[in-house]
């Protein structure tokens, strides 16, 4: 054993005692997500097609520490495995691993790094969170083969309370053909996180992480604006982001299942270039500092905001048409979202291109949106329920679309039951489309 292995361990833990995994395993036990795709013979036969990825040619690769060594805080098991693509058609395939036999304790503390052959990180997170936080490789042509570099250790951090304990560990695949695009949500690199994890020194050392990944990838694409993005898939419980400088280029999403348990706490909490998905946001005032290339998906926005959302820190970008230097922002989306209530729902006082206002909620507060009108921003405002809005449901210095105004209604529209309305107020434009509103 190299000294460089052991320098950095907690000491104690060597001399009291050790952990070990018993076993570790890839295979293709997971199968293949059913699927069927048909051709035309003639005018009354099909063929169905086949899918079917295999591990290399074996069906399991068991992997160990070196000699069989006991399984210690700081040692890095790694195992190349390739996935083979046996179908006739391209295929997509996600990561998976699952506990086999042994100890939650031990098995709970397991990491995994997942990197392709070119070195790009695809996983880097717990092993006992892989079965949900679905790694998506988007491309496996037929005839194909992916290598896959699978490191699994135990942090420096690991307690005594793992001693002699052991753990059976598959990592498997489940693959879906390519056009399957209802099928596998996630892609591209993804961590998983605990609040644990996102606290303390902990959180300094992830946010160095996700940093130091964002410039792999954006020096291997030359182009930061088209780095591919990672995704922290978070754990039931509440997170602390006050003060953080969050890095781009991240979507930040509630585990499957947990959608709504995942607090993060919003006390103007500045975001850019981030999306978010089944986070439930809480604070006080306002909530939320918007820049450019915001998106927010099926979260929720507690009552306690007087300002939920907010626009800041326009970006110089060049525009002939704006009357403002060319200072801009662009792209927020905020979709199938609950506001709790309190104050004011998003509030867009700087000027913001292409926003997207849809299918969301609204269960209270004063106004929905609040749209200043001398910023050249363009909104639209569409399938949302504001009937229990309880002043106005769109706000805008003095011109206000909602209840109790007459000739600002949104008109039927070429599908009957639909309502649509476009607004040019003074300099901003809106668009409103099938909205509810109170009586």
């Amino acid at each position: 054993m190299k000294w460089e292995q052991v320098k950095n361990w907690p000491w104690k833990r060597v001399v009291i005692g050790t952990a070990f995994i018993s076993s570790i395993a890839a295979s293709t036990s997971f199968g293949t997500y059913a699927y069927f795709t048909s051709q035309v013979d003639d005018a009354s036969t099909f063929a169905a097609g086949k899918l079917e990825i295999s591990l290399g040619g074996v069906s399991s690769a068991s992997f160990r520490a070196e000699g069989d060594q006991k399984f210690l805080p700081g040692v890095r098991v790694q195992k190349t495995m390739s996935v083979e693509n046996k179908s006739d058609v391209p295929v997509k395939y996600a990561l998976l691993a699952q506990k086999a036999d042994g100890d939650d304790i031990l098995y709970d503390q397991l990491v995994a790094e997942i990197r392709s052959s070119d070195d790009t990180l695809l996983y880097h997170g717990r092993v006992s969170s892989l079965t949900k936080a679905n790694i998506v490789i988007p491309e496996l042509d037929k005839g194909e083969a992916d290598e896959l570099s699978f490191t699994v250790y135990l942090p420096e951090s690991t307690g005594n309370e793992v001693q002699q304990k052991t753990a059976d560990v598959n990592f498997g695949f489940l693959a879906t053909q390519q056009e399957n695009g209802d099928y596998f949500a996630q892609s591209g690199p993804v961590m998983t996180f605990t609040p644990q994890d996102l606290s303390g020194s902990q959180l300094l050392d992830t946010m160095k992480l996700a940093k130091r990944v964002g410039e792999e990838e954006s020096a291997k694409q030359k182009d930061e604006s088209a780095a591919k993005g990672m995704t922290f898939v978070l754990a039931e419980g509440s997170y602390d982001l006050s003060g953080l400088e969050l890095p781009k280029h991240i979507t930040w999403k509630a585990a499957p299942g947990q959608e709504g348990k995942v607090i993060i706490r919003a006390d103007e909490l500045a975001v850019q270039d981030a999306s978010f998905d089944g986070i439930r946001f809480e604070g006080r005032g306002t909530g939320l500092l918007v820049g450019s290339n915001v998106s927010f998906r099926n979260c929720v926005f507690g009552s306690g905001f007087e300002e939920a959302i907010r626009t800041a820190g326009a970006e110089d970008k060049q525009s002939d048409e704006s009357a403002e230097g060319g200072k801009f922002l662009e792209g927020l989306t905020v979709k199938d979202s609950i506001f709790e209530g309190g104050g004011e729902g998003i509030v867009l006082n700087q000027t913001v291109k292409a926003v997207l206002i849809a299918g969301n909620t609204f269960n209270g507060g004063k106004h929905a949106v609040v749209i200043a009108n001398d910023k050249e921003s363009q909104v639209q405002i569409v399938d949302n329920d504001f009937t229990k809005v309880s002043q106005y449901a769109v706000e805008s210095d003095g011109v206000r679309v909602g209840d109790g105004i007459d000739g600002f209604k949104e008109i039927e529209g070429e599908v009957v039951g639909t309502k649509k309305l476009a607004l040019h107020l003074y300099k901003a434009d809106l668009y409103l489309e099938n909205n509810k509103y109170g009586r």
